[in-house]
């Protein structure tokens, strides 16, 4: 009798109308109490029932909560091979409801499923494999995970059956992106387990995920240690040409992540061969992987002089300065970043090799293109460094087209970084003499006064550094004490904390070296502050000033 109650149960569940009925009609207490009869027949019933009321999303939590999960364990036991097929299908089901996944976080009963992953039926694994992946799709989850599955999933990663690894890596890649998780999955051997999977495995789908984790590993700074000493930037490297988009995507943003690291494993990602790597994907007709591949060359070239050299040396240049003229704002931004990280070099060889590359044509075709403060920004702080040179610094005076935009950029409404990148190369071009009159052409002294009457102590800094310069110039010291120059270097002067103090100072007395400017010095101050400076050249100055100031004030009372 009980068998053929299990078998009407059975034969009911196929029909999706009678499930919700069943259900209503807690027909899962009836089954569980059927499953305690020792007989085969009536077990494979009892599991194909299960297993066709579980496939109904709706009806999952339902049956958790009628004790359809503890007899599911109960079944599981059976020789019946049946009825185990049945048995793992009704599982892979209940592990895709989140409902059930709270409730399997709330009851802690995470334990069925690490028992099938050992198991010797393939339908377990395949069903535990499956379960993992679903689970590590939510929060809840991935904590419940945490605790024990790792171990279990990373174990089947290397599994001999095809669908068991692909929903393996799957659950590791999206259990990677918790950075709770990660620790966990390092510390149970995960990036070795990855690593050596990848180089056994062709499977798309499985490459896929495997970079996918990867990438998301490669974040964590500690991970990011254990992964370049075990040399995963080379198979990286492999895996970054793959023929699929997604694994190549995939590829380059885990060697990008990993490229953010100490000097130390900066040098080491360089002698596993990633550079030609890069240089390929590069040029590589995909946006995401080019964008990615220009992050990665900014992030080996910061701190190691040794990787500049080495990435110059491969002709990375010209594929940046290409990159710069892209209409892509991301790309173009990265490429100007990267050419950055080139020229902070203490060897001149990278500033020379991007000139030579017809370098200084393609930033100011960016200057007069681009519309993006940060373009802008990465634009004219790269001309800055390359003017540390002095042979690049008369390149590109004799070019003379730079002037006006740098100077456009000093007025505009930009960020302050802008500004500060504008004024420092104006102050670099002050240094040079023969510079003088383009500058003065391209309203450059009017951008100096500007400068150091910003509330910014870098701009100041530098704006004070290019008046100290220009006022030794004799043809300028009027017209810079006119545009107003006089009083914000008094007010420099008269803040004690301000770095820009010395050069206000040299300013201002320069500027009072012209007969003309004493009497407006004097109006502004300028007397009192210079008397702050001490004795010396200062003194004489001051004495100059006085002395004129009070004639000035003693013809003015004879005229009245």
């Amino acid at each position: 009798l009980k068998s053929q109650i299990a078998a009407i149960f059975a034969n009911l569940s196929e029909h999706l109308e009678c499930r919700p009925i069943m259900i209503s009609h807690a027909v899962v207490k009836a089954i569980d109490a059927l499953s305690a009869v020792d007989h085969g027949d009536t077990l494979q019933d009892c599991a194909r029932a299960l297993a066709n009321l579980s496939s109904a999303e709706k009806a999952q939590h339902a049956i958790y909560r009628q004790g359809g999960f503890k007899t599911l364990d109960t079944l599981s036991h059976s020789d019946c091979e049946t009825c185990k097929r049945y048995v793992a299908i009704a599982l892979q089901f209940m592990a895709s409801s989140v409902e059930v996944q709270r409730s399997f976080f709330a009851d802690d009963a995470l334990s069925l499923y690490l028992d099938v992953s050992t198991s010797a039926s393939l339908d377990y694994q395949r069903t535990a494999a499956a379960s993992f992946s679903s689970m590590s799709q939510t929060e809840e989850g991935r904590l419940m995970m945490k605790k024990d599955g790792i171990n279990a999933v990373l174990r089947l990663c290397s599994h001999a059956d095809l669908h068991v690894r692909r929903n393996a890596v799957c659950a590791v890649a999206n259990l990677a992106a918790s950075p709770e998780a990660r620790q966990y999955i390092a510390m149970e051997g995960g990036v070795e387990v990855i690593r050596f999977a990848s180089a056994a495995n062709s499977d798309v789908d499985f490459l896929r995920d495997a970079t996918r984790a990867m990438s998301s590993l490669a974040v964590d700074t500690a991970i990011r240690e254990v992964m370049v000493s075990q040399e995963i930037p080379k198979s990286l490297s492999k895996l970054a040409k793959s023929a699929d988009s997604e694994t190549q995507r995939f590829a380059s943003l885990a060697l990008c992540n990993l490229c953010v690291g100490t000097q130390t494993q900066k040098e080491s990602i360089v002698k596993q061969g990633v550079l030609r790597v890069l240089l390929f994907i590069l040029r590589y007709p995909d946006l995401e992987v080019e964008r990615r591949a220009s992050l990665a060359i900014a992030a080996l070239s910061l701190g190691s002089n040794q990787n500049r050299l080495q990435i110059v040396g491969c002709g990375f240049v010209r594929s940046l300065l290409e990159a710069t003229s892209y209409p892509d704002l991301k790309l173009r931004q990265f490429a100007l970043l990267a050419l950055n990280g080139l020229v902070l070099s203490t060897e001149p060889t990278t500033k020379h090799n991007i000139v030579a590359e017809n370098g200084l044509s393609s930033l100011l075709s960016v200057l007069k293109s681009c519309k993006d403060d940060e373009s802008t920004h990465a634009c004219i702080y790269l001309l800055g460094s390359l003017a540390e040179d002095i042979e690049i610094l008369k390149a590109i005076v004799d070019m003379d087209s730079f002037f006006p935009f740098v100077v456009q950029k000093l007025g505009a409404a930009g960020s302050i970084e802008t500004k500060r990148s504008a004024a420092y190369f104006l102050a670099l071009l002050s240094e040079y003499q023969e510079c003088h009159p383009r500058l003065q052409e391209a309203n450059a002294l009017e951008s100096a006064v500007a400068l150091i009457s910003l509330v910014d102590e870098e701009c100041q800094y530098y704006g004070a550094f290019a008046l100290a310069l220009l006022a030794k110039n004799k043809s300028f010291q009027v017209p810079l004490a006119k545009m107003g120059g006089v009083r914000p270097l008094v007010s420099i002067m008269a803040s004690k904390h301000s770095n820009a103090r010395h050069w206000a100072a040299l300013a201002l007395l320069k500027l009072a070296d012209n007969f003309n400017n004493h009497i407006t010095i004097a109006e502004e101050g300028g007397i009192s502050a210079l008397l702050a400076i001490g004795n010396g050249e200062g003194g004489v100055t001051v004495a100059n000033l006085a002395k004129r100031a009070f004639d000035d004030v003693k013809q003015k009372w004879r005229k009245s």
